[in-house]
């Protein structure tokens, strides 16, 4: 049977030998140490020192591109008729760890119109619990935590004015004081001033998130596109002119936290969404307005282009790189079509729709299979439409969805945890007999990972911090990084970096041959781009004839950071059993290796017999 020994040397100096099998002059004879009794008098201990190796810098996987078999997941019917947008946060501790964040079930919140509000369980719409109150034709509520405390509330509003609730129970948390009746909006939540303490906005008012207490009321616009007061009114904030404070932006004024004008355009107002259209790092505001016109306007109010869409009635608008091309585009739906245009205003196309009852409907965007070309979320009366966002060409149109309509969209979040997204959208009997809250997902989860958040209407990724609802102090600016509103994000699916696992010949001895001992010091090496795990197996070999004998098997304790090789295993063989050559195997596991790694045929070394 053959064997190998493995001993650690004290003694210091020996040769290195290099690839071609040929010793090196020597570098040493002293020396100290055992081996098995003998002593040790040539080969002085080896050079173990980990150190660096090249990297190949391709070492990249190529893309996994999703596939596209959307299926529903599940329909919760018990929340009623609605037609808002259905948020997504997490509300509950759901594995007992005292905490709410990203390692429970994210859930789902929806108001109906009869002024409830439904809190739902994302992986299976389970009804965690209700809330009523809000009054007839609620707006789209907000996930977020109001006091600090790293447990979320829900802020929800209709006719009979703004609540809050308590994430985890639904009990009401405060109920604001007079203000107005919001109907089919949005709330919104910003720390406007990066107190810590944020605000909730809509309409016409800033409240104290805390309390529920009116801080300042609106003088202008209230950020609605309806002809009629204050119906659809939403609350939207952003650093627009880039100075480290929140501004709130309706469409023909912003405001300061106090309620202070800081420009007034005299246009008249809108649903709007901001992003970045031209070089300056200020933001613009995109505006839709009656009768089915959207302007683009700069970060001082300037109106820079204006025109007219879909006639008639228009919805809240979203912003993304629709096809790719490095420019933000705009989508909107109005009376009967949905459009995208292009960034200087230039209809991209529309796609004919069916809503005649309200007319001012949003959408959502994502790139759902991650091949760098995003699609369109979109409801209507009729079916719920997924448009491939270059071309409008359908992609799904799924019949089992109805409603009244109001300014409700679907939403976008990895609702159950797996990893992926999935579209979540309400009904109402209207058209059909659908109610409630629908999911959809891929038949084979291969849709893009996506938050576990979408935590209000005016979703725009960096206005939360995480899926437990908590508002950033000073956020990241949106447009800066991904420049999309209403939108996930849109960044396509990348390969991601392997590792590479190589044999690493460190030093190698034979003075000691003639007395039966041959070292050998070698390492585990990483030439690609991630870590290699702890636990990778390395083996050393002799030839036998046409075969090879394995002498021993080791692993390596500890991970081996790209770009360089651990510590050197050192060996010494007993000549005899190496009459013709060696052959040191990384990632071994019988020839085949269990690693996926960059390059699969760089994982031996071989020399012949460096012994006399």
């Amino acid at each position: 049977m053959p064997r190998l020994v493995a001993l650690l040397l004290l003694a210091t100096g020996c040769s290195d030998y290099n690839l071609s099998g040929k010793p090196q002059p020597e570098t040493g004879s002293d020396g100290g140490g055992t081996d098995g009794g003998s002593s040790r008098t040539e080969c002085g201990t080896l050079d173990l020192s980990p150190g660096d190796v090249a990297i190949d810098e391709t070492c990249e996987a190529p893309a996994e591109v999703g596939s596209w078999t959307p299926v529903i997941e599940w329909t919760n019917t018990a929340a009623g008729d609605a037609y808002t947008t259905p948020v997504v946060g997490q509300l509950t501790d759901d594995n007992g760890d005292g905490l709410i964040n990203g390692d429970d079930t994210p859930d789902v919140v929806l108001a109906n119109g009869a002024g409830a509000v439904y809190a739902m369980s994302g992986d299976s719409g389970r009804t965690l619990w209700t809330a009523s109150g809000l009054g007839a034709e609620p707006s789209t509520p907000a996930i977020a935590d109001l006091d600090g405390d790293g447990r979320p509330e829900v802020v929800a509003s209709g006719s009979g004015g703004l609540v809050a609730y308590r994430g985890d129970s639904g009990a009401q948390m405060w109920r604001a004081a007079g203000g107005n009746p919001y109907v089919c909006g949005g709330v919104g939540v910003y720390d406007l001033d990066g107190d810590g303490r944020p605000e909730v906005v809509q309409g016409s008012s800033i409240l104290d998130g805390l309390t529920g207490s009116v801080k300042a009321t609106l003088r202008h616009g209230t950020g609605t596109g309806y002809t009629g007061g204050i119906y659809a009114s939403f609350g939207v904030a952003a650093d627009i002119d880039q100075d480290g404070d929140l501004e709130v932006v309706t469409g023909n004024a912003l405001y300061d936290v106090a309620g202070t004008v800081l420009w007034y355009n005299g246009q008249t107002d809108g649903f709007v969404a901001v992003g970045n259209f031209d070089s300056d790092p200020q933001g613009e505001i995109v505006v839709t307005t009656y009768p089915g016109r959207v302007r683009l306007q700069d970060h001082d109010g300037t109106v820079l282009w204006s025109g007219a869409y879909t006639g008639n009635t228009i919805g809240p608008p979203t912003i993304g790189d629709f096809d790719g091309d490095g420019r933000p585009e705009i989508g909107v739906a109005g009376n009967g079509v949905y459009v995208v245009i292009e960034h200087d205003g230039t209809l991209k196309w529309s796609r004919s729709i069916n809503d005649y009852s309200s007319g001012f409907t949003g959408s959502a965007v994502f790139d759902f299979e991650g091949d760098g070309q995003a699609e369109v979320v979109f409801a209507d009366e009729n079916d719920l439409w997924v448009f491939d966002g270059a071309t409008g060409a359908v992609k799904l149109q799924e019949s089992r969805h109805s409603s009244a309509t109001c300014s409700e969209y679907p939403a976008i979040a990895d609702v159950d945890g797996d990893g992926h997204a999935e579209i979540i959208y309400s009904s109402s009997a209207y058209s059909g007999s659908e109610r409630g809250v629908t999911v959809v997902g891929d038949r084979d989860d291969t849709w893009m990972p996506a938050a576990e958040t979408w935590n209000q209407h005016g979703y725009s990724i960096t206005n939360v911090s995480d899926a437990a609802g908590a508002i950033p102090e000073y956020p990241d600016t949106n447009w800066l990084s991904y420049n999309n509103f209403r939108s996930g994000d849109l960044a396509a699916a990348t390969g991601g970096a392997l590792a590479d696992a190589v044999p690493v010949e460190i030093d190698v001895c034979t003075l000691e041959c003639e007395e039966g001992r041959l070292y050998l010091s070698l390492a585990l090496g990483n030439s690609g781009l991630s870590d290699l795990p702890a636990g990778v197996a390395v083996s050393l070999y002799t030839r036998n004839g046409s075969a090879w004998d394995l002498l021993e098997t080791r692993t390596v304790p500890d991970e081996v950071e790209s770009g360089r090789h651990a510590e050197g295993l050192e060996f010494v063989v007993d000549p005899a059993l190496v009459p013709t050559a060696l052959r040191f195997v990384v990632d071994d596991a019988g020839g085949a290796g269990s690693l996926a790694e960059c390059i699969e045929t760089n994982n031996v070394w071989e020399i012949d017999s460096p012994c006399p």
